[in-house]
């Protein structure tokens, strides 16, 4: 006989009980408990070394046995196997390897399996839903944190004409462009879900500088190519790649934490999903020198707007940064660093000046 907490599933309250061992099963007993339980209606939850054994019965009680001789007794008379994984858990060369195994294969579906899956998806997606996604977050920015454009009409009219320029004929949605004042993020260019290319007006500034808001020559190339690399994310479905690429990796990783709403769970999903940013990024820039190039625009202009915007933030002190603490940004930024950008352009510039 074992000692052993008897609770009856209609309430909490334990009940203490003495188990005995029987050829078809067990009996318990008990203050005001009197039962007799055939094998057949007992089901052992796997035991863990330092937690107690529950006994599962078919009406939904259960009886939880602590000592560890007790549990000892329990599983000899119930003529229990422990399993592969729980013979593995007393095994530290075992538990080691099935963590290297479970490492290597989270590893493999980030790396492989993930992004693969993400692209496939966000191909089928419609191309109504993905219109209306970005319809939606144009008019959230405009709430927050975007205001209406105070370029002059001749301005913005150039850069729509620069951009109905680079705007390629085969594209799976209609690309249009927004321009926006933003104060609050300064000289920037983004695109989103369903075709929009929006520039800001600092952007433009920084490019035309003091030359009156004329984006003609040198400074329409630079715009140009920042419409181009813009156009180029369109093109290659960045923006629904990127979200579903996410949003597998929090259901991953969620369901490894089990908690999808912890913090700690899902922090890493903007951090790891960076290299999956940067890849795009990567693509983009592909996709805007073949742009250029076939509109007779050398990619050193796209070279010399970004080192325009790189050194518009040094003057606002971005670069006072601790150079450790700059490449820990730079890892876990989702962009390229801006030099090796700047080079890849002006080196592919100076290789078709060449010819």
């Amino acid at each position: 006989m074992i000692q052993a907490h008897y609770f009856d599933h209609r309430q909490a309250l334990l009940h203490k009980v003495i188990l005995h061992f029987q050829a078809g099963g067990i009996s318990l007993a008990g203050e005001g408990i009197e039962r007799q339980i055939d094998k057949n209606q007992l089901q052992l939850e796997e035991p863990f070394q330092d937690a107690p054994c529950i006994l599962n019965f078919a009406d939904g009680s259960h009886c939880e046995i602590h000592a560890q001789a007790d549990k000892q007794s329990l599983l000899a008379h119930l003529g229990y196997t422990p399993s592969t994984i729980e013979r593995w858990q007393h095994k530290w060369q075992a538990a080691l390897l099935a963590i290297i195994v479970m490492a290597g294969i989270f590893f493999s579906g980030y790396k492989w399996g993930v992004p693969v899956l993400a692209d496939k998806i966000a191909t089928l997606i419609p191309v109504s839903y993905e219109r209306a996604l970005g319809s939606e977050i144009i008019n959230f920015l405009d709430q927050v944190m975007l205001k209406p454009s105070e370029l002059d009409d001749r301005t913005i009219a150039q850069a729509e004409q620069l951009f109905r320029r680079l705007q390629p004929k085969d594209s799976y949605v209609p690309i249009h462009l927004e321009v926006r004042n933003a104060p609050g993020i300064g000289a920037n260019a983004f695109a989103l879900p369903g075709g929009t290319v929006v520039i800001t007006d600092q952007l433009v500034t920084l490019i035309v500088g003091n030359s009156g808001n004329e984006l003609t020559n040198a400074l329409a190339d630079e715009l140009s190519g920042v419409l181009a690399h813009e156009i180029g994310h369109i093109q290659n479905h960045h923006a629904m790649r990127r979200l579903v690429h996410k949003g597998l990796l929090t259901v991953a990783l969620g369901s490894m934490f089990g908690d999808f709403n912890s913090v700690v769970a899902l922090a890493p999903v903007g951090l790891i999903g960076q290299e999956y940013s940067r890849n795009m990024e990567v693509e983009a820039d592909t996709y805007a020198i073949t742009a250029l190039m076939q509109n007779g625009i050398s990619p050193k202009h796209l070279a010399n707007v970004l080192e325009s915007m790189s050194n518009s933030r040094k003057r606002s002190g971005v670069e006072a940064t601790p150079k450790w603490l700059r490449n820990v940004y730079a890892y876990a930024s989702s962009h390229p660093a801006t030099d090796e950008r700047i080079a890849r352009f002006r080196l592919v510039a100076a290789a078709v000046a060449q010819k």
